[in-house]
C-alpha cells in the first residue's frame, strides 16, 4: 500500500490468479473466443489477447493483421464518399487478414499445441519424455520462451543412466548445449563400465554416440586411464577404429599429439602421422581416401 496526498494505492497480489483462473474458465467453457487454431486436423479455440500477451509470433501475427483491416476500413471510407466500387488491392489485403481468425499451424503438432495452450491459460504444463520433444518444437515456432526454459529444466531433472542418450538425441535436435553437456557426463559415467569388446562396438557404431572424433577420442582416452594396468595394451586396437583425418589440424597437435601413447605407442605413432600428412597435402586428399578418413 502506498500513500500520496489523501490518495491510497493497494495491491492485490492474487489479482493475477484470480483473472488466469478466469481466463482458464473462458477457454474451457470456449466462452468470447476469437481465434481458432488447428493443428494436424484438430481445432483449438483460443483469444487472441492471451495468445498475443504470451507468444511473438501471435504478438506480430494479430498487429500485422489489425493495421492491415486499418488501412483496409479507411481506404473503403474514402471510396464510399466518392461512390465508386471498392476493388483495391488494400480491399485485398482486408480481406485475406480476415482469416487470421482462422489459423492453421504447420509443424505443429496436436498433442505439442495442445500443452502449450495449457500452460498459457494455468501456468502449468504437464511434461513427459514422450511429449517434451513436441513441446519444445511448438514453442520454438510460436516463439514462447517460458515454456522452452520449463522444458529444459525438465530434461535437465530427468537425466539418468537409463535415459541420457535419448535426451541427449533430443538436446542435440533442439540445440540445447548445457542439456547435452549434462546427458554426456552420464554417457561417460556409462562407457567407464564397459569392458573392451563393447567399446569396440562402441567406437565402429553408426550413428557415433557424440558428435565428433575428437569426441570418441577423449572418451577411449578416458576409458583407458580408467584402468591404466589392464586397458593400456588396448590402446593400439581402439585407435584403428577412430578416423583422425576428421579431426582439425590444430586439434590433432593440441588435442590427440599431448596424449603419452600417442607418442609412444608405435602404432598409434602412424595413425597421428598419416592424420597429419592428410591435412598437409589437401590437393591430394582425394587420392589418400581410406577408412580414417571416410
Amino acid at each position: 500500500m502506498s500513500r500520496s496526498g489523501d490518495r491510497t494505492s493497494t495491491f492485490d497480489p492474487s489479482h493475477s490468479d484470480t483473472l488466469l483462473h478466469g481466463l482458464n474458465l473462458l477457454w474451457r467453457k470456449q466462452l468470447f473466443c476469437d481465434v481458432t487454431l488447428t493443428a494436424q486436423g484438430q481445432q483449438f479455440h483460443c483469444h487472441k489477447a492471451v495468445l498475443a500477451s504470451c507468444s511473438q509470433y501471435f504478438r506480430s501475427l494479430f498487429s500485422t493483421s489489425h493495421t492491415l483491416n486499418n488501412e483496409g476500413t479507411n481506404n473503403s471510407k474514402d471510396q464510399g464518399s466518392s461512390g465508386t466500387p471498392s476493388s483495391s488491392p488494400d480491399d485485398k489485403l482486408m480481406a485475406s487478414t480476415r482469416s487470421i481468425n482462422n489459423l492453421v499451424l504447420q509443424g505443429c503438432s496436436s498433442i505439442g499445441l495442445r500443452l502449450v495452450l495449457e500452460y498459457l491459460y494455468t501456468a502449468n504444463v504437464t511434461l513427459s519424455l514422450d511429449t517434451v520433444e513436441e513441446v519444445l518444437s511448438v514453442s520454438k515456432i510460436l516463439n514462447v520462451p517460458q515454456i522452452t526454459k520449463l522444458s529444459v529444466q525438465f530434461l535437465n531433472d530427468q537425466i539418468s543412466v537409463q535415459n541420457y542418450k535419448q535426451i541427449c538425441k533430443i538436446a542435440a535436435l533442439h540445440g540445447l548445449d548445457e542439456t547435452k553437456k549434462l546427458a554426456n557426463k552420464y554417457l561417460v559415467e556409462d562407457v567407464l563400465l564397459l569392458n573392451f569388446e563393447e567399446m569396440c562396438a562402441m567406437l565402429d557404431a553408426l550413428p557415433p554416440p557424440v558428435e565428433s572424433e575428437l569426441a570418441l577420442f577423449q572418451m577411449s582416452v578416458l576409458w583407458l586411464e580408467h584402468d591404466r594396468e589392464t586397458r593400456m595394451h588396448y590402446a593400439p586396437d581402439l585407435m584403428k577404429r577412430l578416423r583422425f583425418a576428421l579431426i582439425p589440424a590444430p586439434e590433432l597437435v593440441e588435442r590427440v599429439q599431448s596424449v603419452d601413447f600417442m607418442r609412444t605407442d608405435p602404432v598409434c605413432q602412424k595413425l597421428l602421422l598419416d592424420a597429419m600428412n592428410y591435412h598437409l597435402m589437401p590437393f591430394r586428399q582425394h587420392c589418400r581416401q581410406t577408412t580414417a578418413s571416410r
